[in-house]
């Protein structure tokens, strides 16, 4: 006999967590990227302060190695607003924040108006006003705004502002401005411009809900990061080696970015899978062009999730858009004989599907033998 059939009503997940939310007052970070890290920043930033929160991740954090922080008499509950299938529509959070409006999940949606659409009707459901990404081009309602700037001028529209972002053996600072108040020289704990942004929208929501700002700049420090987003699984002088769950075109471009700026000088080696076909085909000169920026490509079938095949859009198809002469097409099973022939440097592993049973066989596949990195040939000094 079904739960049906005795009578007991099925609901989707977000439908609970809408449910859930409406327990106490809500705080939702909403956005095509950066979602999951910045609510973990959030949760992670609350969980130091009087009274702690109660928070719902997209991901596991890591150092509590979990997804779900639960406090009694917590004051506030922190969520990820998940635009997919129009989820974030179940939640009326008192503050939120849109990191990006990049088109996504067309396949739910249809269009991109449709998409921004449903953007509009959360932000409208937000009781106390949405914060935006000054890079959204935001056609609603006007909103307050946050972003990176390269100095204080450019921020006089803003409430919240990154100002001058710098990396400095690995340490990421930036002058931090909160509401009215400017904090100097704020320490970021992940690499790359895009984890500075996420920061600053944990660092908005908490600012927003009263949280006393001393221990959260100083709780910030402390983040250990959320698995699967530039999560270092070798990081030694032989070799690097990166996982991250990019699988839009704007993700690979910030992960690639930050390896870069991370690690400056290196060849990078990228093994991507994409993640559907009806992404693939909607992004596929833009996946084109952001995957040639890696000095070598190493790309996958297809992880195809939900979808049926395309005619006429595969990895092949791909492929012959990635205008970068030093790229292969390959199935996993091939991943280890590719990196033999070809020792990275710098090695990421990159997508949103299977890709990440492959993370810990090609770890210690590279630990076994340090040959497996490129080695670096050095002239002697005269």
């Amino acid at each position: 006999q079904t739960f049906e059939e005795r009578g007991v009503r099925i609901i989707k997940r977000s439908e609970l967590l809408g449910h859930i939310a409406q327990e106490t007052p809500t705080l939702a970070v909403a956005g095509t990227h950066g979602k999951t890290t910045t609510t973990a920043m959030l949760a992670h930033l609350l969980d130091g302060c009087p009274g702690k929160c109660n928070a719902f991740l997209g991901g596991i954090a890591t150092g509590i190695e979990s997804n779900l922080y639960l406090n009694d008499g917590a004051p506030w509950t922190v969520v990820e607003a998940d635009e997919f299938d129009r989820s974030f529509l179940h939640l009326h959070p008192e503050h939120a924040v849109i990191t990006s409006l990049d088109p996504d999940h067309l396949d739910v949606y249809g269009s991109e108006k449709a998409f921004q659409e449903a953007f509009l009707s959360f932000s409208r459901q937000v009781s106390q006003g949405c914060l935006i990404h000054a890079d959204v081009d935001w056609v609603g309602e006007e909103n307050e705004r946050y972003g990176i700037a390269s100095n204080r001028e450019d921020t006089a529209h803003w409430t919240y502002a990154a100002v001058a972002p710098r990396v400095h053996k690995d340490v990421w600072t930036a002058d931090v401005k909160l509401g009215a108040e400017w904090v100097e020289g704020v320490t970021f704990p992940m690499p790359g411009l895009h984890n500075v942004s996420n920061a600053l929208a944990a660092l908005a929501l908490a600012h927003r809900a009263g949280a006393p700002m001393d221990i959260c700049i100083q709780r910030l420090k402390t983040f250990k990061g959320i698995n699967r987003r530039f999560t270092y699984h070798i990081r030694e002088e032989f070799g690097v080696y990166i996982d991250d769950y990019a699988h839009h075109p704007s993700e690979l471009n910030a992960a690639i970015e930050a390896a870069r700026a991370q690690h400056p000088g290196k060849e990078i080696t990228g093994i991507f899978q994409p993640h559907l076909f009806s992404r693939t085909r909607d992004h596929m000169i833009e996946f084109g062009a952001v995957l040639s920026q890696l000095d070598r490509v190493i790309l996958l079938p297809i992880y195809a999730a939900r979808e049926q095949p395309i005619p006429g859009i595969d990895s092949q198809t791909l492929f012959e858009n990635i205008p970068n002469p030093s790229k292969h097409l390959i199935d996993s099973e091939r991943i280890f004989d590719c990196l033999k022939a070809h020792p990275p440097e710098v090695l990421m592993t990159l997508g949103a599907g299977d890709i990440d049973r492959s993370v810990i066989p090609v770890k210690q596949w590279l630990l076994e033998d340090d040959n497996r990195f490129k080695k670096i040939k050095t002239t002697p000094s005269p």
